[in-house]
């Protein structure tokens, strides 16, 4: 009650100090010629005069919203404005830096290619293919004795958080579990990589382990089948099987390529999706003091086209 008073109180007291100015404001500025307007106030009808009154009463009883609410709205408005176009600013400075990082990735792999320097071998795939194979029998601890260029303290274990099968859709997650069974959803706050082709390549698996991970409902559009040789078009695991024909992807090059050095790799994948047919990604591994600074897909290109047919 006390606060309702005291706004009030600084209501009236501010409508006051501007009535009076605009009093002193019309006296100053008054014409001396002013007897039409004499005259045109005198002959006001009694309905003109009550609504007079009724506007200053009305003023006197919503001071508050006169004086506070109504300046509120528009400062609220203008400041809301305001953040929409800082906001519009962020996005354009984001795209417009994607874009340039893009490029630069573009350029550089181009290079790279250009000098055949490509060191994904037959150990790269060993290692891709027995991933895999932990993951189907969701040994997912076994993990890091299987990738030995990377590292992750003692007192910890990588784990997955298995998607909720219910809601719209829901996805699983590789993270950390700490001595106190804590759950870390960042894994790359805690690992450690090589700084060499095969510590991009481990990391860019572990990243990517996602896609086959158990998924629900509509998080099976992230569904993907990597294919690291020919061989995998057998194992491809459709959402609904209807009747695809693998042979026809037999004659398309499928191998996995890794270029760079000095913390900047780029590497080229296979995936199949049902929801796109075959793909081959284009991805950046950024790695600095045995940390991934960044990991980024650059480029995306459709090998071999096909749709399942399936909306969720």
């Amino acid at each position: 009650m006390r606060t309702i008073a005291i706004v009030y109180a600084v209501s009236w007291l501010i409508l006051l100090i501007v009535y009076i100015i605009s009093l002193f404001q019309d006296k100053k500025s008054k014409r001396k010629d002013d007897a039409l307007e004499k005259f045109l106030n005198k002959h006001k009808s009694t309905k003109e005069k009550i609504m007079d009154k009724f506007i200053y009463v009305v003023m006197i009883v919503f001071a508050p919203l006169v004086v506070f609410v109504i300046p509120y709205i528009l400062i609220r408005d203008i400041k809301s404005k305001k953040q929409a176009r800082i906001r519009e600013e962020e996005r354009e400075r984001s795209e417009r830096d994607e874009k340039e990082h893009i490029a630069v990735c573009t350029t550089n792999y181009s290079a790279l290619v250009s000098e055949k320097q490509n060191q994904c071998g037959d150990d790269y795939i060993r290692i891709a293919k027995s991933l895999k194979k932990l993951v189907d029998k969701k040994s997912y601890q076994e993990i890091i004795n299987l990738f030995d260029k990377t590292s992750l303290p003692a007192a910890m274990k990588l784990g997955v958080r298995e998607c909720e099968h219910k809601g719209a859709g829901s996805v699983s997650r590789l993270v950390i579990e700490t001595a106190e069974n804590v759950r870390e959803d960042n894994i790359l706050n805690n690992l450690k990589f090589e700084n060499s082709p095969m510590g991009a390549w481990q990391t860019y698996l572990l990243c990517q382990m996602w896609h086959y991970l158990p998924l629900w409902w509509h998080a099976n559009y992230d569904k993907r089948d990597y294919i690291y040789t020919r061989e995998d078009f057998s194992d491809i695991t459709h959402f609904i099987d209807r009747g695809f024909n693998a042979d026809v992807l037999k004659d398309f090059n499928v191998n996995p390529e890794i270029y760079g050095n000095d913390g900047k790799y780029y590497i080229s994948c296979c995936f199949w999706t049902d929801f796109g047919g075959l793909k081959r990604e284009y991805v950046e591994v950024s790695i600095k003091d045995n940390r991934v600074e960044g990991m980024f897909v650059f480029d995306e290109k459709v090998i071999y086209e096909y749709q399942c047919g399936i909306l969720f």
